[in-house]
């Protein structure tokens, strides 16, 4: 079988871009940790550190969908922390980890838990791709860490956008599956909870994608209306993904009012 090879059209990193973007992502995964660790203190729990480790470790995934996806994180500059697929993971890519598909997915889970529905979670996921598409065009274009190579459709500012719909799936689905698997778990099997993420991650890129992939690598290449009309349904499965896994998960669709009915007026009585 022939390796996996990558565009590895390859650029100098400025020094103080990678520092910038690295404390960056430092802080907010300092903050969003110690928020669950707080979370944690005042609910008396401790398994939520356990998701924020399995968002963690998603990061694993990551050269696999970069090599497919045709991301490339340039080399020269970067602190790595892996290297496989042919992609250099820089330093700064799991620790963006913990805190978007870690803490965020407590988050979702916490809010499912309070009594959210499926039109709050369809809204929230709106803001999440809003979020995801922000956080990639930062690092795509104010600090310059990596691109989106060769033949991308619907790219605007160096971005593939309907990709922040696909990222914006990971947090959500997961905490879909740990709503629903969370009651069954106790004890030690409390340590499932490193998965659903990762699962949740490769279900949607690869699944959802699975006919915008098949189209970007075929041979020889698909024409370009084929292109954007698969890279659509990549996007359209996201969200359907996510709507209908609030739906087998049993969340309402809106919360329901409590109806009272109003006392009823005498009736005077007639001769």
């Amino acid at each position: 079988m022939a390796p996996v090879q990558s565009f590895a059209q390859d650029h100098l990193v400025p020094q103080p871009n990678e520092m910038i973007a690295l404390w960056v992502t430092i802080a907010i995964a300092v903050v969003s940790v110690g928020l669950v660790v707080r979370y944690c203190m005042a609910k008396r729990i401790w398994w939520p550190m356990i998701v924020v480790v399995g968002g963690l470790i998603t990061c694993l995934q990551e050269p696999l969908y970069d090599h497919l996806y045709g991301l490339w994180f340039f080399e020269q500059g970067q602190l790595g922390a892996f290297t496989t697929y042919g992609i250099h993971v820089p330093l700064w890519l799991p620790v963006i980890y913990i805190a978007y598909y870690g803490a965020n997915t407590v988050w979702y889970w916490h809010r499912l838990e309070s009594g959210w529905t499926i039109k709050n979670m369809m809204a929230m996921f709106a803001v999440e791709v809003l979020l995801a598409g922000l956080a990639e065009e930062f690092y795509i274009n104010a600090v310059g860490l990596y691109n989106y190579q060769d033949n991308q459709p619907f790219y605007i500012l160096n971005y593939p956008i309907f990709v922040a719909i696909v990222n914006g799936v990971p947090p959500t689905l997961g905490a879909i599956i740990i709503f629903k698997l969370k009651p069954h778990l106790d004890g030690w099997k409390n340590l499932l909870l490193l998965f659903p993420v990762s699962w949740a991650f490769a279900a949607n890129s690869f699944g959802s994608g699975f006919l915008y992939l098949s189209a970007r690598h075929a041979t020889p290449a698909v024409s370009q209306p084929v292109l954007y009309l698969a890279a659509a349904t990549a996007a359209i499965g996201s969200i359907v993904t996510i709507w209908a896994a609030l739906k087998m998960a049993g969340v309402p669709q809106a919360r329901r009012v409590a109806q009272t009915s109003a006392p009823r007026r005498a009736v005077p009585a007639t001769a």
